[in-house]
């Protein structure tokens, strides 16, 4: 989550989750998903900005990821890696589009990586949203994009997030941060 992102902590609750928001016995109300979107979205905020300053996430050159070992390496401009982190994959942007696509739904990701990623659809089942289990794209912008994220972030109990473009920076995969190790 980058500074450009602080707009999104204190925000009402965006039009896309009223959408799929289903009132059931037991799951959130508007007002608790509100504020579950707000602490995700803030505890979000904190972690990134810790990863920045001890890791210097988001200052790397570049970066490669493996699914089979669900790692991703982050390389310095000397082309070293610095960081690997194992990940659980969240889903894609596309700001081009501006779409969102679940990790679990994507065709693209390993069979191993969407069903470690189908852990996020039992955010359908505590919140009430059934964007949570949506299976094909639909509209995001990135500060929802981001907003995602958070939400995933909480729920799998990850250190944060590294979003990930594409060789083109047509799309940007979001990768939840599991484990951390330094490499040097």
């Amino acid at each position: 989550m980058g500074a450009d992102c602080r707009h999104c902590l204190n925000t009402p609750i965006p039009a896309i989750f009223m959408a799929g928001h289903a009132t059931l016995p037991g799951q959130m109300t508007d007002e608790e998903f509100g504020a579950f979107l707000a602490e995700a979205n803030s505890e979000l905020a904190e972690k990134q900005v810790e990863l920045s300053s001890k890791h210097g996430l988001g200052a790397f050159r570049r970066w490669w990821s493996d699914q089979e070992t669900s790692l991703i390496r982050l390389f310095d401009a000397a082309d070293r890696i610095v960081l690997e982190a194992e990940f659980v994959p969240i889903g894609t942007f596309s700001p081009l589009s501006d779409t969102w696509l679940w990790a679990w739904a994507n065709v693209t990701t390993l069979r191993q990586q969407r069903e470690k990623a189908e852990k996020l659809k039992e955010l359908a089942g505590l919140t009430g949203f059934a964007l949570f289990e949506d299976a094909d794209t639909f509209k995001v912008d990135e500060a929802m994009a981001w907003e995602l994220a958070a939400v995933s972030v909480k729920h799998l109990g990850a250190k944060g997030c590294y979003r990930a473009p594409s060789s083109d920076r047509s799309n940007f995969s979001f990768l939840a941060l599991m484990k951390l190790q330094i490499v040097q």
